[in-house]
């Protein structure tokens, strides 16, 4: 049903990543922007899906609420009350000039780049790049403030605009039912809350004993100028990749093989410059989506766990592999998925300077060697997008300047995708090259 309380509070994830977005805003003139890529074949409907658009957003107040503190104390929520003072989602249509070719267009990389307000309910929009006037196929980026949906939402929002199309769903039905009522069960008392924040609090801090030195070095003011390009495997070898990561890492933890083939990429360029890192420090995305709720499609529901490694353990994939496996285990064991829930839930009441400045003193100055993330299979079940085939898709994750670096991974079609999103600068052409060939190797062997 289409959403009618007046207001809808950040989960603690969104609050996490609204605070680095006003630390982008003031540092860097850009937003934290997330983006999800479909690339189609002939056939998409421009029309009806600009017209589909202004439905859904007429219908779902969230999509163009403004993010707001209510009188300036407490957690933010979204005023959905007010979103009808804000512009719908933008639909920019634009006609390729060539051919289509696999490089993507040079407009997905701007948008990543722009700076947008999330108290103007400047939320989400839309590029559609068209190939001879469609008929060539089409290449749609949504891109949107990365607290509006994660990972897993946003591909449960395009697919549920396509069942929209197909008169499978009205527009007023896209959250899950329930999805913004308050929790039914009791929760820990504050006291308890208090006390596990406190715990994974101490837990991050040891990890500033040996702070990590990423490529980008520490937060600067430089202007964010993001750019990025995919990594796609061959269905031959994307076939080898999951096999070595179900053999290596595990049949329920292959996402554990994929990062350590991202921190030795990483490793790779260190090495090739004779650098010293001091460790790799690196969050892993957790989906803690609430229970009976697991359809949720709106908000951030993650917690982050960390993995810090030494840079020779990063040397061998077996070696790097077993330690995060044990690392994994650990922290599990630990509670520090539901701590960092508890935490990051905590945090939400903090001014957001207070937020980042805790986060990077306790950490030794930055944040993260660089981000990753594994999506699993790219919008399953999801073959056709408003008339038209959808031939590959990918998330583009943003990279903030500062660590300068970010490797998304997932499945399509068979075809293993990894977009890698770094700061303009921070990689030579070279060093692009041999962190794609490191990936590469470690992936298919």
């Amino acid at each position: 049903m289409r959403t009618t309380v007046s207001a809808i509070p950040l989960t603690g994830a969104d609050c996490f990543l609204r605070a680095f977005d006003g630390e982008i805003r003031r540092h860097n003139r850009a937003s934290h922007v997330s983006q999800l890529v479909l690339r189609l074949g002939p056939g998409f409907d421009t029309a009806r899906f600009t017209k589909l658009v202004e439905e859904v957003a007429g219908a779902e107040p969230l999509l163009r609420a403004p993010i707001l503190r209510p009188l300036g104390v407490g957690a933010p929520v979204y005023r959905t009350r007010a979103a009808g003072r804000c512009a719908p989602p933008p639909v920019i249509v634009h006609d390729a000039a060539g051919p289509r070719s696999e490089a993507l267009p040079e407009v997905f990389s701007r948008r990543l780049n722009e700076r947008v307000s999330c108290r103007r309910g400047e939320l989400l929009r839309f590029d559609v790049v068209r190939h001879d006037s469609g008929a060539g196929g089409s290449d749609l980026a949504m891109s949107w403030l990365h607290m509006l949906f994660d990972g897993s939402g946003s591909e449960r929002f395009v697919a549920r605009l396509d069942e929209c199309f197909r008169g499978a769903r009205q527009p007023t039905d896209l959250p899950e039912p329930g999805e913004f009522e308050p929790p039914t069960r009791k929760g820990p008392s504050l006291a308890e809350v208090g006390a596990r924040a406190r715990t994974w609090q101490r837990w991050v801090q040891r990890f500033g004993e040996r702070p990590t030195h990423s490529l980008a070095g520490p937060l600067s003011r430089a202007q964010q100028a993001l750019g990025y390009d995919v990594l796609s495997l061959s269905e031959r070898d994307s076939e080898r990749a999951m096999a070595r990561a179900k053999e290596q890492a595990g049949f329920l933890t292959p996402m554990l093989f994929f990062l350590a083939a991202a921190v030795r990429a990483h490793h790779a360029v260190y090495r090739s410059r004779g650098l010293d890192p001091g460790s790799y420090l690196v969050p892993l995305p957790v989906d803690v989506r609430p229970k009976g709720v697991a359809g949720a499609v709106f908000r951030t529901h993650v917690s982050l766990l960390w993995f810090q490694v030494a840079p020779e353990c990063a040397d061998d994939l077996g070696t790097l592999l077993e330690e995060l496996k044990r690392q994994r285990l650990a922290s599990i064991k630990a509670g520090h998925v539901e701590n960092g829930l508890h935490a990051m839930r905590f945090a939400r009441y903090a001014p957001m300077r207070l937020y980042t400045g805790l986060a990077r003193r306790h950490l030794g100055g930055e944040l993260c060697s660089f981000f990753f993330a594994w999506t699993g299979e790219f919008c399953a079940g999801l073959n056709r997008f408003l008339g038209a085939e959808v031939v590959d898709g990918f998330h583009v994750p943003p990279a903030p300047a500062s660590p300068g670096s970010c490797l998304a991974m997932s499945m399509r079609g068979g075809r293993l995708n990894a977009t890698h999103v770094r700061q303009e600068g921070v990689f030579t052409e070279p060093e692009l090259d041999l962190f794609g060939a490191s990936l590469r190797a470690d992936l298919a062997g």
